[in-house]
């Protein structure tokens, strides 16, 4: 897993991932305590010219440093499961029901980080795995949140349902709710499906409630990541 820009390798460090630092010597004194930090975790530094990062980087925007380490570290499910259980109605989950762009993903998991949610789940099959480019788009953040992926994306959302948890899908058509409306004082899982193709019948079905978020401008939805990022932090603003 290559880790391109200080954040990321900061963040990459602090979850003990990090093996590897490559750092142009322009960049050197900008991270000096990213450096002093990895020495003292056992990081192997290399100084390395911008041309040799731009080639180790693949195109991906480093500012000078480059970290490569393990493959992310997904959480087993049961482990969000359990943390529904234990926060009782004030957990807050959030399921991707095939998101397969890997910057929408980075961008969702910022937010998710960012709202301190308990989990998000990903479909093993139909969505974008924690690579460098999500880990870029999140800015770093994406280990900040704890993310599993399932074989069963609606037996997981059942599976949440007996631990305490309402399902939320975010989907407008009949039967939806302004999510303005919605108080969220409840155990919450939001369910965020991919832009055109939206919730998966099967996931729709398993949902207790259906929300949209009103467009009085007139277009007919947001991006993916900027609906989750607004409900997201919704709930957080009726829960005062």
């Amino acid at each position: 897993m290559r880790y391109p820009g200080p954040h990321a390798c900061e963040e990459a460090l602090e979850r003990g991932e990090l093996h590897t630092l490559w750092i142009a010597p322009a960049a050197w004194g900008r991270v000096a305590k990213l450096v002093s930090a990895a020495r003292e975790a056992g990081v192997v530094i290399h100084r390395e010219p911008m041309e040799g990062l731009d080639r180790r980087s693949q195109g991906q925007r480093h500012q000078g440093i480059l970290g490569e380490g393990g493959a992310f570290a997904y959480v087993d499910f049961e482990a969000i499961q359990a943390r529904v259980q234990e926060k009782g109605e004030a957990a807050l989950v959030l399921a991707l029901d095939g998101i397969t762009d890997p910057h929408n993903l980075g961008a969702i998991l910022r937010s998710a980080a960012g709202a301190g949610v308990d989990g998000v789940i990903l479909p093993e099959r139909r969505s974008a795995l924690v690579n460098e480019t999500v880990i870029r788009a999140s800015a770093g953040t994406a280990g900040r949140v704890p993310v599993c992926r399932v074989v069963n994306l609606g037996r997981a959302l059942d599976e949440l349902k007996e631990a305490g948890g309402w399902i939320y899908g975010l989907a407008a058509g009949e039967g939806s709710k302004d999510y303005l409306l919605e108080s969220f004082d409840r155990a919450t899982v939001l369910v965020m499906g991919a832009e055109g193709e939206g919730l998966h019948q099967k996931i729709r079905e398993r949902c207790d409630a259906l929300l949209h978020i009103p467009m009085p401008g007139g277009i007919e939805s947001l991006n993916v990541s900027a609906a989750a990022a607004v409900t997201l932090f919704r709930v957080l603003a009726r829960r005062g």
